[in-house]
């Protein structure tokens, strides 16, 4: 009994399978056995007609015998007409759902295309601004010019002599107000040096920042960091700490700004406590051990190949499962 009723289900299952050429034969199924029943009752209806016998009672046995058959087999075609609905609402949703993803990914490479255009742009515009700014000595035996990042050399030594005039005045737990006053002094000679070069490097941070398309944003403030000098990142160091700039904290923090700042050129050592490890780019990647750069290079390829060996004897060895993977 088992046996038979899985061999019905088999076989109502192939009936109702939802692929285009099953469904077109399961119809022609129905069709043919509707066909020949008729064909059957007409002949049948024909014979006796012919034998001069009476049709009345064959018609009215047929009538209830075949009307409920052809009445199931009409069931059993509106039954596979929406299982072929059905079929085509799942394919017409899985193609909907590749083309959301296509376009999802389209509007994702538009965005970060003008992701960066803008930001190159401003880039360009950042640059043009270190360029144009100008020192120009005419009260020295020769007169000298200093033009674009040399200029931040001559602006920091200015900041540190403030600084240093002004460390009568405060004690060292009062560090704040001694960084404040003397970047006040600083900056009444200087703010028209420096205004447009630090707000308009604000913005550009604050834009990549906010930009909400773009998940990893670190390689794009890399670009701006590896364009700082020395004396550019040792006076935004300073910048930072007044009230006036402390502002870019937070982007110092999160891009790793100071990364690049060698120790030696802070005021005071001390000073680097006033920041959070990560604004250093801490914990870093340690160094290499090895020495020279031939050995380096001999350790990168053995390891490279042994990566590549256990990737493919992984590929070799379908019988496990378990393989582990050398990066």
């Amino acid at each position: 009994m088992g046996i038979l009723k899985m061999s019905i289900r088999k076989r109502f299952d192939q009936f109702l399978t939802p692929e285009a050429e099953s469904s077109h034969n399961s119809l022609f199924t129905l069709f043919v056995f509707a066909a020949s029943i008729l064909a059957v009752v007409f002949l049948t209806a024909c014979i006796i007609a012919f034998l001069g016998k009476d049709a009345g009672s064959f018609g009215d046995f047929f009538g209830g015998v075949v009307n409920p058959l052809l009445t199931f087999l009409t069931f059993m075609g509106l039954l596979l007409t929406i299982v072929l609905q059905q079929a085509e609402l799942r394919e017409t949703r899985s193609e909907l759902k590749r083309s959301a993803t296509a376009l999802e990914s389209q509007l994702k490479a538009t965005d970060r295309q003008n992701f960066e255009s803008t930001f190159f742009q401003m880039l360009t515009l950042h640059n043009t601004i270190v360029n144009s700014i100008d020192l120009y000595y005419s009260k020295r035996p020769t007169s000298k010019e200093t033009k674009g990042r040399d200029c931040f050399k001559q602006f920091f030594e200015n900041f540190r002599d403030e600084y240093h005039n002004s460390s009568a005045l405060y004690e060292k737990e009062n560090e704040k107000d001694h960084l404040q006053h003397a970047y006040d002094n600083f900056w009444v000679d200087r703010q028209q040096d420096l205004a447009h070069y630090y707000r308009y490097l604000y913005n550009v941070l604050r834009f990549v920042y906010d930009y909400e398309g773009i998940e990893d944003k670190v390689p794009y403030v890399k670009l701006l960091r590896a364009q700082l000098s020395d004396y550019e990142l040792v006076l935004l160091f300073y910048t930072a700490l007044n009230k006036h700039g402390i502002n870019y904290w937070v982007y110092i923090h999160k891009y790793q700004l100071l990364d690049n700042l060698l120790p030696a050129l802070l005021i005071d050592p001390t000073h680097k406590n006033l920041y959070s490890r990560r604004s250093f780019g801490e914990p870093k990647r340690p160094r290499p051990t090895s020495w020279p750069p031939s050995l380096l290079a001999q350790e990168y390829d053995e390891k490279k190949g042994q990566g590549k060996k256990s990737i493919q004897n992984s590929q070799k060895n379908v019988i496990s499962p378990h393989v582990d993977y050398v990066e």
